[in-house]
């Protein structure tokens, strides 16, 4: 059995796999020198930085339970307690985003009437989302602009909403699809006929679930490596049995003659497997299956990637003169500023900088800001340290470290119809059982998103196979962890 591609997805497939038995070769092929996709870390001296993701949600728990199979949970810590908080930029300066206000949910009248993010206009419209109509095509996608813009209004959207989600998908949300990435708010529409009333709904029959969802962001359903993720990955990889990680392999094309074998063709070589998972960017994925089912290969091309861009920055706690007494900050589109969020790592979680010292990451590109990816990594160096004078109003003459770290072509788009087209891709590909798909492109974009849909593939590809394949147990005895 043959798995391309040796992100977190690859990685979690190839966990699940060898499970099957010895008898059962596995082999995991990966093109660069490295495993773990965009999940990497930097170690300089006494400096702790991540390039991509810092931490997973624990909400959807499908890398919790993977790190507790392994032995790692112990590695894991929580963020901070203290100033479990996040701000938006608005009007020269940031301000905390509402309590209780979870992506579009708002939970707590008091937070949103004193906010100084809405006018009263805005307040008053946002909180008349209880007598705002349900719309009646219950089985239609909907962008996440739209549906925001109708339930909660136009101020509300440009200045909290459309932040706060171009900050997590780095994409557009007027192309965004809400079947794909916030279904639970149309649930909530679809069976209360508002947000609000679904939250008052939700207290009045559970008040300790209410409470948490009240608190708006889950600080505390989030999890990160204390020793970053790179230790994370070596980790994961260890469990494996010598000889299943090959990297620096290409692999050039896929073919199957009689429907059950399969040559991979490779930088190295040619080898036979029984099945495949392909865990590769959709994209990459189109152009393998190509030549053996045009439609699947159609499909997964559609599925558009947006670039990024992080700088990561360090510098003195006593140059910054903003506000930085909480996780991050979001910025509006509509404020014309070319950062789509800053992250404060530092302030999240211990053992990234020395004391005295921030760690900060600023977002560029994605969906929104395509234009500042073509920017040199000094002219994005430049820009960050101009927007950070302006943002934070930093006053230092130079950080302390700073680095440019490119993702082209690495976040998928959910655009509206995403589910209809992984439905069609689901039902092409039943025609080829040993040949099983995953990664973020399809089911959700997060690292548990990520482990659920290669667990899944590789229940899948189990199956064809006619293996009896204990999926979701303990893993064979941990490796010790590896030193960062």
């Amino acid at each position: 059995m043959a798995i391309i591609g040796g992100g977190i997805s690859g990685l979690a497939a190839a966990l699940e796999l060898v499970q099957a038995g010895p008898e059962h070769e596995v082999v995991l092929l990966e093109a660069q020198p490295r495993l773990g996709g965009v999940l990497e870390t930097v170690y300089d001296g006494p400096y702790l930085i991540e390039k991509s993701a810092d931490n997973f949600a624990t909400m959807i728990p499908h890398a919790l339970e993977l790190c507790r199979r392994i032995g790692y949970a112990d590695e894991l810590i929580t963020p901070r307690s203290t100033d479990r908080r996040a701000f938006v930029w608005h009007r020269g300066r940031p301000h905390p985003i509402p309590a209780g206000f979870s992506l579009m949910q708002p939970t707590r009248v008091a937070s949103v009437l004193t906010s100084g993010v809405l006018s009263w206009a805005g307040k008053l419209r946002l909180l008349g989302e209880m007598w705002v109509p349900p719309r009646q095509l219950d089985d239609a996608d909907e962008s996440l602009e739209s549906f925001a813009t109708r339930r909660l209004g136009r101020e509300a959207y440009l200045n909290l909403v459309e932040p706060i989600v171009s900050g997590i998908f780095t994409a557009d949300p007027s192309t965004l699809s809400m079947q794909a990435t916030m279904p639970q708010f149309l649930e909530m529409e679809r069976r209360h006929g508002s947000l609000i009333r679904a939250h008052l709904f939700a207290k009045k029959n559970d008040a300790a679930a209410a409470a948490r969802r009240a608190s708006g962001a889950r600080y505390d359903q989030f999890v990160a490596p204390r020793r970053g993720m790179s230790h994370w990955i070596e980790y994961l990889t260890a469990q494996l049995p010598h000889g299943v990680c090959r990297t620096g392999v290409r692999v050039d094309a896929i073919s199957s003659p009689d429907g059950r074998t399969w040559k991979i063709d490779t930088s190295e070589g040619t080898l036979e497997a029984e099945g495949v998972i392909l865990a590769t960017p959709a994209h990459v994925s189109a152009r393998l299956i190509e030549p053996l089912d045009g439609r699947a290969a159609e499909l997964l091309a559609g599925i558009p990637y947006a670039s990024s861009a992080v700088v990561a920055m360090i510098v003195r706690s006593a140059d910054l003169h903003q506000r930085t007494d909480g996780f991050g900050m979001v910025v509006p589109r509509a404020s014309g500023r070319p950062t789509l969020a800053i992250s404060y790592s530092s302030h999240k979680y211990p053992g990234r900088v020395p004391d005295g010292q921030v760690l900060l990451r600023m977002f560029f590109g994605g969906a929104t800001h395509p234009e500042v990816l073509d920017l040199t990594d000094q002219a994005l160096l430049d820009l960050a340290e101009s927007e950070l004078r302006h943002l934070l109003d930093w006053r230092g003459s130079s950080p302390d470290w700073a680095g440019v770290i490119r993702w082209p072509q690495a976040m998928p788009q959910y655009l509206v119809g995403h589910r209809r087209r992984i439905d069609e891709l689901t039902a092409a590909l039943s025609d080829h059982p040993r040949l099983q798909v995953c990664g973020a492109g399809y089911e959700g974009v997060g690292i548990p998103q990520c482990i659920r849909s290669a667990q899944q593939a590789a229940k899948r590809l189990a199956q064809a196979l006619g293996l009896p394949l204990p999926l979701n147990t303990p893993l064979i005895e941990a490796a010790p962890p590896p030193s960062a």
